[in-house]
């Protein structure tokens, strides 16, 4: 009898394992057809995107509060209230230290709502934030 209680103790860890790996960390749209303008972007057509397309307060929809604030010259990211300065250029986002680059993140797409970048580490789909 004991060992029925333990094999079911591991199927239930392993399932709850499994259902842990299995989440999104972001919040998805509801249908996952991709739009016209990530397909051109992802085709590797030339990016009209702008610094202004970008700006403004963003979320992942991993928690209630805003994940960053896109300003002229830097970013606020809330959760540590650390101003980083930044460059845009073309479609990529240039993190600066002291005016030296250390980090680049592509812009897949950013219009009035939503924002989506890319590095190396995978993609990131981001909400602006509404109070």
């Amino acid at each position: 009898m004991k060992k029925i209680y333990t094999v079911f103790f591991v199927l239930l860890l392993i399932s709850c394992s499994v259902k842990e790996t299995e989440k999104e960390p972001v919040v998805q749209h509801q249908d996952n057809t991709s739009s016209p303008a990530v397909e051109s972007q992802q085709s590797g057509a030339q990016s009209l995107l702008t610094k202004e397309d970008i700006k403004g307060i963003w979320t992942s929809g991993e928690s209630e509060n805003a994940s960053f604030n896109i300003e002229e010259d830097s970013i606020l990211f809330v959760d540590t209230f650390e101003y980083l300065k930044y460059e845009f250029r073309n479609d990529t986002l240039i993190y600066l230290d002291d005016n030296i680059p250390f980090f680049k993140i592509r812009v897949i797409k950013a219009d009035k709502d939503s924002l989506v970048l890319s590095n190396e580490d995978g993609i990131r789909r981001l909400w602006r934030f509404k109070d």
